[in-house]
């Protein structure tokens, strides 16, 4: 099967986003993860806190991106096997995709937890855990607790009916309940709309998305809109949906004739991708900044004013445009599919997963050196502040130094972890279902 590969693409720029802003956040560049309007406006008003440039910042945009992403990924395939009229071929195809999917998301994920836990009892953190209920132990101690928590965290993980937080030392890891959860929705519905004519089964797609969206559901209203998407691609395809020729056919007599060639798809597809990116530039500040406050005309009474649902929502459909828009031209894909972000690409799960533990190793002490070496003394503390061009220094180059050996540390995590788990995925598939395709 033919894979879009500028998929990949945009997965590994939105995998290097989160790994950037992980560094960044919290600690340092506050204002990055603010709107332009925050108070107090001495402390803001500058340019990167505007779109578009505030997207280097939007880390928590890029969730919601990585599920429309899932959602075409998972489906687009599955659709054009259903369209080559092999109903067997088709059936056994989604079984096997069903069977492998959990397996590629949690192997990996069990993989680095182990490892960080490892870690964590072997005192090589540098980094202290808020909460002591969580933890309940300190390194060095109590080695079978840590045995316990492992299976506790991934049952909670594994659990997409009863989503719940659970942080342990890999933040980021909340998202794989919720990519596991809109994958069975996906599934499920390639399956029962399977035989729909393709005109009722993207109404009926709309209806879902809507109804997602009514409530809050951001995670499958991402997963969905990237199946829906999979489909008018497969529709283009097959050349059965009205080229842009016919869709402006009843405006043509309206139309001036100096404006007959201008090609309003283009037009169309460029104004999505700006609109896409403005809403992914969507601040953090808990509230609808000024350019964005219009949106509460939409936003559903389901909502009850949670900024995790407003913000994850409102983020969700501009992801939607863009990857709409991006899936329309190659003018937008050929950035994509360059070697680079295509490597970034290749890396991008294995990126997510272990860039958390790399900062808990190795920040602290990464910038400790950096500090001797400009200084040549230990950090003053609270009173850092006044070193500007120090501290500037010091958390530059530790990003460099630490980006590098995350992607170092993906490579070979996707070599001799994610790669080996897709080969047991297949394996398992294979001693399931002994003649699939």
């Amino acid at each position: 099967m033919t894979r879009a590969i500028w998929l990949d693409g945009l997965r590994g720029i939105a995998a290097a986003i989160v790994a950037t802003d992980h560094y960044f956040m919290g600690a340092i560049l506050h204002a990055g993860f603010r709107s332009f309007w925050a108070d107090p406006p001495e402390e803001n008003r500058r340019l990167y806190q505007l779109p578009p440039f505030r997207l280097v910042f939007a880390a928590h945009a890029m969730v919601p991106l990585f599920f429309v992403i899932s959602g075409y990924a998972i489906s687009v395939n599955l659709i054009r096997m259903r369209a080559g009229s092999n109903t067997e071929g088709f059936l056994r195809r989604l079984s096997s995709a069903v069977t492998r999917r959990g397996l590629r998301i949690y192997l990996p994920v069990l993989c680095i937890t182990v490892i960080s836990q490892i870690l964590f009892f072997l005192n090589l953190f540098q980094w202290e855990p808020a909460d002591e209920i969580v933890w309940g132990r300190k390194p060095l101690t109590a080695p079978w607790f840590h045995v316990e928590f492992v299976a506790r965290y991934m049952l909670d993980n594994i659990n997409i009916l009863a989503i719940q937080y659970n942080g342990g030392l890999n933040g980021q890891l909340w998202t794989m309940a919720l990519e596991f959860r809109g994958s069975c929705v996906v599934y499920l519905l390639l399956l029962g709309l399977a035989f729909w004519k393709p005109r009722p089964r993207l109404w009926a797609l709309g209806a879902l998305m809507a109804y997602w969206f009514y409530f809050g559901f951001w995670d499958v209203l991402g997963f969905l809109a990237g199946y829906w998407l999979a489909e008018l691609e497969m529709l283009s395809e097959l050349e059965t949906v009205s080229t842009e020729a016919d869709y402006l056919l009843w405006l043509k007599p309206y139309i001036p004739v100096r404006m007959r060639s201008v090609n309003f798809s283009a037009v169309r597809t460029y104004a999505m991708f700006i609109v896409g990116i403005w809403f992914l530039c969507l601040s953090d500040d808990g509230a609808l900044p000024p350019g964005y406050q219009f949106l509460q005309v939409a936003e559903s009474s389901r909502w009850d004013g949670n900024w995790g649902i407003v913000d994850k929502t409102w983020k969700t459909v501009g992801s939607v445009l863009v990857v709409s828009a991006i899936s329309s031209t190659e003018l937008l894909q050929y950035p994509l599919n360059s070697k680079p972000v295509q490597y970034l690409g290749r890396i991008s799960f294995s990126l997510y997963l272990v860039h958390q533990t790399i900062y808990h190793l190795l920040s602290d002490p990464v910038k400790n050196v950096l500090w001797f070496i400009a200084t040549g003394g230990s950090q003053p503390g609270d009173d850092a502040g006044e070193y500007i061009i120090t501290s500037a220094f010091c958390w530059i180059m530790g990003f460099i130094i630490l980006s590098t050996i995350n992607l170092y540390t993906a490579n070979y995590y996707t070599r001799f972890v994610d790669e080996r788990c897709i080969k047991f995925a297949k394996q398992f598939d294979q001693w399931t279902l002994p003649d699939a395709m």
